[in-house]
C-alpha cells in the first residue's frame, strides 16, 4: 500500500503547541518506519496555513483547505491518506479532499459514509456549547448544523446524518447530548460498549450503517467507501493518558484495533485522521505506540492484509 502521511500541526489553527505537537512526535517516533516495516511505501507531507492567525475559524479553515488539496494530490496518486492531527476539526479537510476527487458530476457526490471513534460528541452547536470551545464543534459543522459557512469555504458538501456512525462516546454536553439522540447520527456508546461487549455493540451498527450507505446508491456491489476518524482520547486514559481531555470508561487499544479492522471489513476506507495526541502530558510514550498502532492497523486493512499481519 502506497501511503501518504499527512502531518498537520496545529491546535485550533496555531502551529506547534498543544496537541498540535502530536504529528510531529509520531513522526519522531517512528511512525514513518512502522509502517514502512510493514511492507507500506511511506511519503510524508505537511499541511501549512497560509495566512497569518486571525480568528480561530478562519485559521482552521485554512489549514483545513491545506488539509483537502494534500489528500486530493495523494488520492491523485494512488495513495491512502493517514492524516495526524492536533484537533478533531482537521476531518473537515479531509471530506473537502475526498469529495474533491469524486467530482461535483458524479451523481454520488457528497455520498461519502463517516465513522467517528471518540470520548466526546463533538456535535456541539455555538448554541449548545457550555465552554464555547471549537474543536467540541467539528461534527457539527460536517454536518453543516455548525457554521455552515464552512463549507462555501472549503468547497464540499455536508455530510448527511444518516451515512455517520459516532462511537465510544462517554463525555457530552447535556444539549449536545440530546443534539446527538435526536439526529440520524448512529451512536454506539461507551457505555454500550463496555456493558455488551464492542462486537455486539458495534457490529449491527457497522452493518445498518454500511446497508444504508448501498440502499443510497453508493456503490451497486462490494463496500461502500467512508472516512475513518479516530480521536485517540477514545481509548481508556489507562492506556492512552497522554490526551487533552480524558475520559474513564474507554476502549481497550484491542478493542480499538479490533473497531478499525470491523470497519475496513464492511466499508472501503479512503482515509483516516487521528487526533489529540498531546505528547507533553504524561504518557507520552505509551499514547504514541497506541496512534502508531492504530496507523499500521489501518494501513493493513486498506492493503487487504491478513489481519495476522497487522499487528
Amino acid at each position: 500500500m502506497d501511503v501518504t502521511l499527512v502531518a498537520v500541526p496545529y491546535d485550533l489553527g496555531r502551529e506547534g503547541v498543544g496537541s498540535g505537537r502530536g504529528p510531529t512526535a509520531y513522526l519522531e517516533g517512528g511512525a514513518a518506519e512502522a509502517l514502512r516495516a510493514g511492507g507500506h511505501d511511506v511519503e510524508v507531507v505537511t499541511a501549512r496555513r497560509s495566512a497569518a492567525f486571525g480568528s480561530e475559524l478562519e485559521a482552521v479553515l485554512d489549514v483545513d483547505a491545506a488539509v483537502a488539496a494534500l489528500v486530493i494530490a495523494a488520492i491523485a496518486d494512488g495513495r491512502l491518506p493517514l492524516v495526524l492531527a492536533g484537533n478533531c476539526n482537521v476531518t473537515l479537510g479531509v471530506r473537502a479532499g475526498l469529495l474533491a476527487t469524486r467530482g461535483d458530476s458524479d451523481p454520488d457526490h457528497g455520498r461519502l459514509a463517516t465513522i467517528w471513534l471518540d470520548a466526546h460528541g463533538d456535535f456541539n452547536t455555538p448554541k449548545t456549547t457550555e465552554t464555547g470551545y471549537l474543536d467540541g464543534m467539528p461534527l457539527a459543522m460536517l454536518t453543516g448544523r455548525a457554521f455552515p459557512e464552512a463549507w462555501v469555504r472549503l468547497g464540499g458538501k455536508p455530510l448527511d446524518e444518516t451515512l455517520t456512525l459516532h462511537a465510544g462516546g462517554r463525555d457530552l454536553d447535556p444539549a449536545e447530548a440530546g443534539a446527538m439522540a435526536t439526529s440520524q447520527i448512529t451512536v454506539v456508546s461507551g457505555a454500550e460498549v463496555r456493558e455488551r461487549g464492542l462486537g455486539e455493540a458495534l457490529a449491527p451498527a457497522l452493518d445498518e450503517l454500511a446497508a444504508r450507505a448501498v440502499d443510497l446508491g453508493q456503490v451497486a456491489t462490494g463496500r461502500p467507501p467512508a472516512q475513518l476518524h479516530v480521536d485517540i482520547d477514545v481509548l481508556d486514559p489507562s492506556v492512552a493518558p497522554a490526551v487533552g481531555f480524558p475520559s474513564p470508561g474507554g476502549l481497550t487499544l484491542a478493542e480499538l484495533l479490533a473497531a478499525v479492522e470491523m470497519s475496513g471489513a464492511r466499508f472501503d476506507l479512503l482515509a483516516l485522521s487521528l487526533t489529540s495526541f498531546a505528547p507533553e502530558s504524561a504518557g507520552g510514550g505509551g499514547t504514541l505506540d497506541c496512534g502508531v498502532a492504530v496507523l499500521t492497523t489501518a494501513a493493513g486493512v486498506a492493503s487487504g492484509f491478513p489481519a495476522a499481519t497487522r499487528r
